[in-house]
């Protein structure tokens, strides 16, 4: 299975080897995920798994929704590998998985939010990599689009990279972040990197 996820000139694209249609097979495919993008994840307390449902926007291959019913959280893994560039201008190269990890983060939370212009901050690299063992990583808050919820209607995306291995992408969707943010600031590094390998624009030694 293929998903798409159009942004300006480039075709982002998850090569997957079929749809998840179950719980057991939504399990499969986000643990092969972990694995190829070098990832670990850490399963909150008092949040239960949710089946996934279609978001064009931010696919996704994990849902959890917290006991209170006043916090979902989702996570999405892009192991590099598995990018295809469909990159449309004969005066330039397509450029590098390694190179779009920015412009991929701002342009999924400018497409998801009702605001153009999420407000985001960036991680400085230290922060980044005793965090999420990550080379990069960054945070935007925003009023979420009905495309992403109809029951929630404020977000907060995290997202990590780290060069050769994946980009990975935790998003909070709740009413109300400030009443959230304990929970929120606990969860956050759920999803992290194993270890601190590649940092970015540094390849690494072959």
């Amino acid at each position: 299975m293929k998903k798409y996820l159009t942004l300006n000139l480039i075709f982002y694209c998850l090569l997957l080897a079929s749809a998840a249609c179950s719980a057991e097979a939504e399990a499969d495919l986000f643990a092969q995920l972990l694995q190829e993008g070098g990832l670990e994840f850490k399963q909150p307390l008092a949040f239960k798994t949710l089946l996934v449902e279609d978001d064009y926007l931010l696919p996704y291959e994990k849902r959890l929704l917290s006991a209170d019913g006043k916090l979902e959280v989702r996570y999405a893994i892009r192991p590099l590998e598995r990018i295809e560039i469909d990159y449309d201008d004969p005066h330039n190269s397509a450029p590098a998985p390694n190179d779009l990890f920015e412009m991929l983060f701002r342009s999924i939370s400018e497409a998801m939010a009702t605001d153009s212009h999420p407000i985001s901050q960036a991680y400085l690299p230290a922060d980044a990599k005793k965090e999420f063992n990550a080379g990069w990583a960054s945070i935007a808050v925003f009023d979420i689009r009905n495309e992403t919820s109809t029951r929630f209607n404020q977000a907060m995306l995290v997202a990590i990279h780290q060069n050769d291995k994946a980009d990975a992408y935790t998003l909070f969707l709740t009413n109300d972040l400030s009443q959230e943010k304990s929970r929120i600031s606990a969860l956050k590094n759920s999803l992290k990197f194993k270890v601190f390998e590649n940092p970015i624009n540094q390849p690494a030694d072959k």
